[in-house]
């Protein structure tokens, strides 16, 4: 034992000589003089030591103690408590005349004045002097050595009590923050004086029971006022992913929380866990069953946060400077930091620039407006990737999830109602009956990743449409009614409705979605597996390059330095851009209400012509330009939206449309008889001419207007287009004549489609 032969008395000068004497080497001050002086002034509550300091005052010279670090390392307990009393003898008087007095203050004077400060009474002397947790104002915390190793989870054992330990995890479960007796306080009813007793577990025996050989006739009363409490707060950490081996389960530990410390960390929260490794007896009817078995436990000290929300967090001037560069290439004709940033996520992957884009204008979203009426319009822009089997769905969710400082992923057959929303489950420490949160409510103000989309049960699934839009979740259980923040992007990827998508069937059949699930997400793209011989060239070539190297081969629409930005980095820039509020000016209305209208329109004559629509253009839609644009004005880092904004929104969205009609209308056209296929583009072609011209005039198309129409599609020769146009102009539906070059002009009649206009 390290322990053994450890003079008390002198380790507990040394910690007084340590906080009087140690030396700031970078400030030259007296570093832990000047904490004490804030406890003293009532400024702070939290004392840190930081054991790198101590290991340099002890290292060497007159205080040289070797084993002194060592011995605070290997028992941690006792150590604080030598600190917190050492803090307390050499904590000097305030230098501040306006502090105000506490419970503690009257209770200290109200002795002075009867003549029993500090010593003990006739009869029960230990019981009537002021214990020192009672009028300590501060909490001793220790910050472990730099050099101190990680230990997995599941290293931890009896070899560990009582000793500092650092654990990595995913914060599971927390507790409510409830008060914590560490000073009973009794009042004596035959002798009116205080007594007083220090609490150092989680339960104890009163004080009344405590000496059996006290002929009192009155036991002491529990003056609540007069206890000194302390905030207590449980949380569970589960094991680290890459730490749990092969076919086991994540094991958690319990973490306990007292003092300033608490709240802080939130469930779904990853973090560097540093306390000190405990036994808990079990008491009461545990205690039977477990026999010689005792529980255990983390008393946290310090919590590093693995990943740290948007709002919470500080760029460095590391980070700063790096993102001053990438805007000055992008100022200087490189690629701009949209594309920079787009091309980066995955890198891996090969092609999909157009997806990765409208990925990051997810990450970055737009700006949740809240109006004076209380009604609030989400900033959130939710994708769902819907596609064939292989074409990297799951790995560009599983990166996002790498950028995003609070992300949960999750899959949809493996998810049920409650797992996504809340549950409501028995609080193992009051036994109460508690809301636990599922995945969106994990995810709040992060990202909420959901693979397998299509698998998900319908009743499961519509417990999210309150989510993507409201952006909460109503609960009405076991007597418990409320309502749960969900302020999370949505990303999910989908199969098709029979595995691959199927060429003769049509978008709708092929998605198989509801119109209220698809009208609430922003952007819904199809991913197709195509055969093309130079892309499944240039495909095999990047894969064969990223297995041979290990790394993304350099994409040349990178610009300068042709390297992919680290995900660190990426959420640095994240960060940056959602510190900007951009608002659309007046000049932008029109054209972006232009656009719509015109979106709202070609879905109805697809409608009228009976080929159903691919997608749900609602007044959903012109938010959703409007969170899109509002994103690549923070990827510009400017708080006005501009016409390349809105233009490059309207891309992207038109995108993901033409990707569903592409997938479905260009596709079941290839199967399509050629000349039938002329006719239908010829009749649409008339239909967008007559819009724009009075109803009576006739509509002429001229031989290169069908030409141009036409170019797109292989099978559509000069002399189909010729075969279509004598074909219906035989059967009178058309009217055809020549021009003075000898190309065919076509005349419709407004009536053949009236009907469609």
């Amino acid at each position: 034992m390290e322990s053994a032969g450890v003079n008390y008395e002198e380790e507990t000068a040394r910690c007084e000589l340590f906080l009087k004497n140690y030396m700031d080497p970078n400030t030259n001050d007296l570093k832990y003089a000047k904490i004490l002086q804030s406890i003293a002034n009532r400024e702070t509550r939290r004392l840190i030591v930081e054991l790198d300091d101590v290991e340099d005052f002890f290292d060497q010279g007159d205080h040289a103690a070797p084993k002194f670090i060592s011995n605070i390392e290997s028992n941690t307990k006792r150590y604080l408590a030598l600190f917190a009393s050492a803090a307390s003898a050499a904590l000097p008087k305030p230098n501040k005349t306006d502090l105000e007095s506490d419970i503690f203050d009257v209770l200290a004077s109200h002795r002075a004045q009867h003549g029993g400060g500090g010593e003990g009474q006739a009869g029960v002397p230990a019981a009537t002097a002021l214990p020192p947790a009672l009028l300590r104002r501060f909490d001793v915390y220790f910050k472990p050595r730099a050099k101190m190793g990680r230990q997995p989870m599941r290293s931890v054992n009896a070899a560990h009590i009582g000793h500092i330990v650092k654990l990595k995890g995913t914060i599971t479960n927390v507790s409510d923050v409830k008060p914590l007796v560490t000073v009973a306080a009794y009042t004596d009813v035959e002798t009116g004086h205080e007594l007083y007793q220090e609490v150092l577990g989680r339960s104890f025996t009163p004080l009344d029971a405590q000496d059996p050989y006290q002929k009192k006739k009155i036991p002491p009363a529990l003056e609540t006022r007069g206890c000194r409490f302390t905030r207590f707060q449980e949380a569970r950490l589960q094991e680290a992913v890459e730490e749990v081996p092969e076919g086991s389960t994540p094991r958690t530990m319990r973490i306990h929380f007292r003092g300033p410390i608490c709240r802080s960390v939130k469930a779904g929260d990853e973090v560097i866990m540093t306390g000190v490794f405990l036994p808990e007896p079990y008491t009461g009817f545990k205690a039977m069953r477990a026999g010689l078995l005792t529980n255990t436990f983390v008393e946290a000290m310090e919590v590093e946060q693995l990943k740290t929300s948007y709002a919470e967090s500080v760029l460095s001037r590391s980070d700063l400077q790096k993102i001053a560069e990438i805007r000055a290439r992008s100022a200087q004709g490189g690629s701009d930091v949209f594309k920079t940033v787009a091309l980066s996520i995955a890198p891996e992957i090969f092609g999909h620039e157009d997806v990765k884009k409208a990925l990051l204008l997810s990450m970055v979203g737009g700006c949740t407006r809240v109006l004076p009426d209380g009604m609030k319009l989400r900033g959130d822009v939710h994708v769902c990737l819907m596609g064939d089997p292989g074409v990297a769905k799951s790995q560009l969710l599983k990166y996002v999830t790498r950028i995003s400082p609070r992300s949960v992923y999750t899959t949809g057959k493996g998810s049920s109602g409650v797992g996504l929303t809340a549950a409501v489950m028995r609080n193992q420490l009051t036994k109460e009956l508690v809301l636990e949160g599922g995945a969106l409510v994990l995810a709040d103000k992060g990202i909420c990743c959901i693979d397998e989309f299509d698998k998900m049960d319908e009743s499961d699934r519509t417990a999210i449409h309150e989510v993507m839009e409201q952006q909460t979740v109503s609960i009405a259980k076991a007597g418990i009614t409320t309502t749960l923040n969900t302020r999370t992007t949505l990303m999910a990827a989908a199969n098709p409705a029979w595995g691959r998508y199927d060429k003769k069937r049509t978008p709708a059949e092929n998605i198989n979605l509801p119109a209220a699930l698809l009208s609430r997400f922003d952007i819904l793209w199809l991913m197709l597996d195509e055969v093309s011989d130079e892309g499944d060239r240039m495909l095999a070539e990047h894969v064969l390059t990223v297995h041979r190297t290990g790394a993304a081969p350099v994409h040349s629409s990178l610009g300068e330095g042709n390297t992919a930005l680290s995900p660190e980095l990426m959420r640095a820039i994240v960060a940056q851009a959602k510190t900007y509020e951009p608002s659309v000016p007046p000049e932008l209305t029109e054209f972006i209400a232009e656009q719509y209208c015109g979106l709202r329109q070609k879905e109805l004559e697809q409608e009228q012509a009976g080929e159903g629509s691919a997608t749900y253009t609602t007044p959903r839609t012109l938010l959703s330009i409007l969170r899109l644009s509002q994103a690549c004005a923070r990827l510009r880092f400017s708080n006005t939206v501009d016409r390349a904004d809105v233009t490059e929104a309207l891309r992207l969205m038109l995108g993901s449309k033409a990707s569903l009609t592409e997938g479905g209308g260009a596709k079941r056209a290839a199967d399509e008889d050629p000349v039938s296929l002329c006719y239908r583009l010829i009749r649409e072609e008339g239909r967008r001419i007559a819009r724009g011209q009075p109803p009576d005039r006739p509509i002429t198309i001229t031989a290169g207007r069908i030409a141009g129409i036409t170019a797109k599609y292989g099978n559509i020769t000069r002399e189909v287009i010729d075969t279509c146009i004598q074909e219906y102009c035989d059967i009178a539906v058309w009217t055809a004549e020549r021009d003075v070059d000898g190309n065919a002009v076509l005349h419709l009649d407004p009536q053949d489609i009236g009907a469609m206009v």
